[in-house]
């Protein structure tokens, strides 16, 4: 597939058919274009990834399908999780129309999947966790399908708590299945009023271990009741619902968006029942902290019983509620046509501290020829200002910027993503952060068809000029004639209103 880029040939939606993680039969995915497909390319090009831009899984088969030349099924590996993940990615090799052109690069929603990102895209145990007090066993279910077997899960770090705040171990694992791990217990399950995991109990489907966290009722021991948002640009406020006391930081953990575990460094206490602790490494990204947790023994009870607090978690501010991913996500573009110069715009702040590639970004004309960009100018907070040869970007339609073009201050890349130049145009979203991969890892960008070069766009615009000219003289001319004719036409008016005047005088006169 080299033919250029029909701009119409977008990818209107994107849509999980079919998932069912227990058999040998693959998972099913359907791309429906705007326009009929004749041809299908590399199934590499048909890519999923998760809000966690670090993860994603490319088809295994691609064909039209059947009775409906618009869409495309794609199937992935039995066992493909393809519900985690929440955008689809399509390469500009994907498919082909009957005249050759092939499709426009484009990120899309994933939809009918159910990856919708909580706190933090690290999984966190829901409420639909139970248990059996005859077999002393309790299962832990999880909002994330889980690795065969949890991804390695320890029964050990699993638990209950009694009522007086007592932790009980769980003793062996019974059985792991999509998001369920159920334990084994020596006894006392009908004791427990509150269900925990520590950090890093299991591991999803896409390599993301869990977040601590607990489900049911509160013990007579210290719980954490809430959390502050971002106090300055470091530090955030634990509650608990009595007073305590802390001696360990690293036990108080802050989590990003995309599931990034920070530990705390330092603390103090403002009141008795509150720990301020200080993150320094997420001075630059502070307000992407969407969830706080506390292990099991961050805070004591400091009424003389030293009774350690439960594991516990609150959500805080920066869930990057409509982002699609945690990667700085193309919200729009628009075009200077007198410059070349070319804004994008992200839902959030780029790093502005590191030198990124022109090649990165490619304008695409209305021909459906890409033309790389020349310089990468400035950024400036969650904007970027990229130049292109000026011709070029005057006769563009949208805008391509490459997987990892830019990154945010956590070092997240974005995704391959297009959009019209105005503004407005193709939803787009990011792709997997992949620093260290090639742009061969199935987000290949081949070079336009034709690139117009610098003397051909010179004479295009000395050719403007001239018919400009040319115009001018005509309009001139025009202007001339019409001058000449209306002040020709306004003397002989004005004589015949004097002779009718004078005439008037005289058969007015006496007789």
């Amino acid at each position: 597939m080299n033919g250029g880029i029909d701009t119409g040939m977008t990818v209107e939606s994107v849509e999980v058919v079919s998932q069912d993680l227990d058999d040998n039969a693959p998972e099913q995915v359907e791309y429906r274009f705007a326009e009929s497909v004749s041809d299908v390319g590399d199934p590499a090009a048909f890519q999923l990834s998760g809000f966690a831009t670090n993860a994603s899984v490319k088809a295994q088969s691609a064909q039209i399908k059947e009775g409906d030349t618009n869409t495309v099924l794609t199937e992935y590996a039995p066992g493909t999780d393809v519900d985690a993940y929440t955008v689809a990615i399509t390469d500009s090799q994907a498919v082909q129309n009957e005249s050759g052109r092939t499709n426009l690069p484009n990120t899309n929603e994933l939809q009918g999947g159910e990856a919708n990102v909580s706190g933090t895209d690290a999984p966190r145990l829901t409420d639909r966790s139970h248990k059996n007090d005859t077999l002393d066993q309790v299962t832990y279910v999880f909002d994330r399908n889980l690795k065969e077997d949890g991804g390695g899960a320890d029964a050990s770090n699993f638990g209950l708590y009694t009522r007086d705040g007592r932790a009980i171990e769980g003793q062996s694992i019974v059985t792991s299945n999509d998001d369920t791990v159920t334990v084994q217990f020596d006894s006392q399950v009908e004791d427990g009023v509150k269900q925990f995991a520590n950090a890093d109990a299991v591991t999803d489907t896409r390599g993301v271990k869990n977040a601590p966290s607990a489900v049911g009722d509160d013990t007579t021991g210290p719980n954490l009741a809430s959390t502050s948002g971002l106090i300055g640009k470091t530090q955030f406020d634990y509650k608990f619902d009595q007073p305590v006391t802390a001696e360990d930081a690293k036990k108080f953990t802050v989590y990003t968006a995309d599931g990034k575990a920070i530990q705390g460094d330092s603390m103090v206490q403002p009141s008795p029942d509150t720990i301020r602790v200080a993150y320094p490494d997420i001075q630059d990204f502070g307000d992407q902290i969407s969830l706080a947790a506390v292990d099991e023994g961050a805070a004591q009870s400091s009424d003389g019983s030293a009774t350690p607090n439960a594991v516990g978690d609150q959500s805080v501010g920066g869930d990057r509620s409509g982002s699609l991913t945690s990667g700085p996500d193309l919200t729009g573009a628009s075009v200077d046509s007198d410059t070349g110069q070319v804004r994008l715009d992200f839902d959030e702040t780029i790093d502005d501290g590191k030198d990124y590639d022109p090649a990165g970004f490619q304008l695409v004309t209305s021909a459906g020829d890409r033309i790389d960009a020349r310089d990468v100018v400035e950024v400036d907070e969650s904007s970027v200002l990229v130049s292109f040869n000026r011709a070029s970007a005057e006769a563009s339609d949208s805008i391509t910027i490459k997987n990892n073009a830019v990154q945010d201050e956590q070092g997240n890349g974005n995704l391959l993503a297009n959009r019209g130049l105005g503004g407005g145009g193709d939803t787009t979203a990011p792709a997997p952060d992949q620093s260290d991969r090639s742009d061969q890892d199935g987000l290949e960008e081949r070079a336009p068809a034709t690139q117009q070069s610098d003397e051909q766009d010179l004479n295009r615009d000395n050719d403007r000029n001239d018919q400009d000219n040319n115009l001018n003289d005509q309009n001139n001319d025009r202007d001339n004639d019409l001058d000449d004719n209306q002040n020709n036409n306004r003397d002989d008016d004005q004589t015949d209103q004097n002779n009718n005047q004078h005439n008037d005088r005289d058969d007015d006169g006496p007789n």
